[in-house]
């Protein structure tokens, strides 16, 4: 950092008696047979020569395919025959299934075929499309809704005691079918099978209405 000099001579003038007294103060310390060492100021020394590595050599990896050998080709060709034997393995394995079940489907149905073969109606299916072939339809299928209901007078007695206990104790219609878990239509037939009078339920009282003041 450089210093700065004044060009101002007033205040260089100022500076005199400082001077002075310096100049004093060195003459007396010499005379003493001091000696005024000067002290070499800080060197900069050039840090050391780096010394780099020599580069190293650049690999060169041949990329160009090479033939396969002749164990590698036997390898390869012994597993391409493993695989195709399991594969048809597998399809004969498969076709053995579908004929076994087109069998079946011959004289059963899915139900009957799914307790003898253990297997699912989804994988039955899946083997009947496969197959192009179907299983027997079930006899006794829509049997049940093609033939009236039969009454059983003895269980309608027995509901007509429930529905009358219903009443007394003041339960509504619907409150009563809800505890039987009966529909409209059987319940109304009890009614009138075990000639019981159920009044229906009157809608309660409107609410007041109240003109709105201006």
């Amino acid at each position: 950092m450089s210093a700065y000099i004044s060009t101002d001579l007033n205040m260089v003038k100022a500076l005199d008696p400082e001077r002075h007294r310096i100049e004093l103060a060195r003459e007396e310390y010499l005379s003493r047979g001091k000696v005024i060492e000067v002290l070499e100021g800080p060197t900069m020394k050039p840090p050391p020569a780096r010394h780099e590595p020599p580069p190293r050599p650049k690999v060169v990896i041949d990329t160009t395919p090479k033939p396969p050998t002749a164990a590698a080709v036997r390898q390869r060709t012994k597993r391409q025959q493993e695989r195709a034997e399991r594969a048809a393995e597998r399809a004969k394995e498969r076709y053995d299934l579908v004929e076994h079940t087109r069998k079946l489907a011959e004289s059963m149905t899915y139900a009957q075929a799914m307790e003898a073969t253990g297997k699912s109606r989804k994988v039955l299916t899946a083997i009947a499309l496969e197959g192009g072939f179907s299983f027997q339809t079930a006899a006794q299928i829509g049997y049940q809704n093609l033939r009236a209901r039969q009454a059983d007078d003895a269980q309608d007695a027995k509901d007509c005691e429930r529905i009358k206990a219903f009443l007394e104790v003041g339960l509504s219609r619907t409150q009563a079918m809800n505890q039987m878990g009966v529909r409209f239509a059987r319940f109304n037939r009890l009614l009138v099978k075990g000639n019981i009078d159920y009044p229906k339920r009157r809608a309660g009282p409107h609410p007041a209405f109240f003109a709105k003041q201006q």
